[in-house]
């Protein structure tokens, strides 16, 4: 048997990949996130095409600042009530789909069962759905939103930066997740209310690289847009801490009447 040449090093490397992932489909069929069963082709390696067809992504119209789904003929400039009573400091929100179903399942294992690995494919959700209609070409630095340092112990990873490294990929705009920080513990949200969020969040980020953020146009990434507190509360520290403009981008958007446990 003759040695294999470097020449042919890169190409046998590759044979030898193809033949292990063939192996390990056999072994460990790819399994739908959301439902468990076997498929061949899963949507960004996650849903099966029953599960992605039930996904419900948020299109027009929405609210022009929040984004928020609104009613059918609903003008593109018209702003929902939310906004009409309390406008938000970021320019602009968006979120990809309804938080509901195998996306909120998925979500939930992804943050709350400390799976990692989903947040690649959670993030081309972002990215293959043109980035919930914004445009990324608008901003200089995106920014996940951060965790306390004693949450992202307790968890081992920030979600919202795992999210914000598949869209700055995708995009070509570096990700900066040092300038914002968490610097107030806060209890968890996922029971309040709107006033106690409001409430609970208040003084919980700050800038601490102001040289790194003055002037800059700043895409906010996080996984779920609940009551906008949170974002909202990140986005008055970005803009204070020298930041010209902050956008909001979310995979998922929870929305009253599709709420579905987990």
């Amino acid at each position: 048997m003759k040695p294999i040449g470097s020449r042919n090093l890169p190409r046998a490397f590759e044979v030898a990949q193809r033949l292990l992932r063939a192996l390990a489909d056999v072994l460990f069929p790819p399994r739908c996130q959301s439902c468990g069963r076997t498929a061949d082709d899963l949507t960004v390696g996650l849903f099966c095409p029953a599960c992605a067809g039930e996904i419900r992504y948020i299109t027009p119209p929405v609210c022009p600042a929040c984004g928020a789904p609104g009613p059918t003929g609903q003008a593109a400039d018209q702003l929902c009530g939310d906004c009409h009573r309390e406008p938000k400091p970021f320019a602009v929100a968006r979120s990809v789909a309804v938080y509901a179903g195998g996306l909120l399942r998925a979500i939930h294992d992804f943050k709350y069962r400390r799976q990692p690995g989903l947040g690649r494919g959670l993030g081309r959700l972002i990215t293959d759905n043109n980035y919930a209609g914004i445009d990324p070409e608008g901003f200089d630095v995106v920014i996940p939103v951060p965790l306390h340092v004693r949450r992202l112990r307790e968890r081992g990873f920030n979600q919202s930066l795992l999210l914000a490294r598949t869209v700055a990929t995708a995009c070509g705009i570096p990700v900066d997740f040092l300038s914002l920080r968490r610097v107030r513990d806060t209890p968890p949200q996922t029971l309040m209310g709107r006033k106690e969020r409001q409430a609970n969040i208040r003084g919980a980020f700050a800038v601490v690289r102001r040289d790194r953020l003055r002037d800059r146009q700043v895409l906010l990434i996080d996984d779920v847009y609940t009551t906008g507190s949170t974002l909202a509360e990140c986005a008055r520290a970005l803009l204070d801490g020298g930041a010209a403009r902050v956008g909001v981008l979310t995979l998922a958007r929870a929305v009253p009447e599709a709420d579905d446990p987990p």
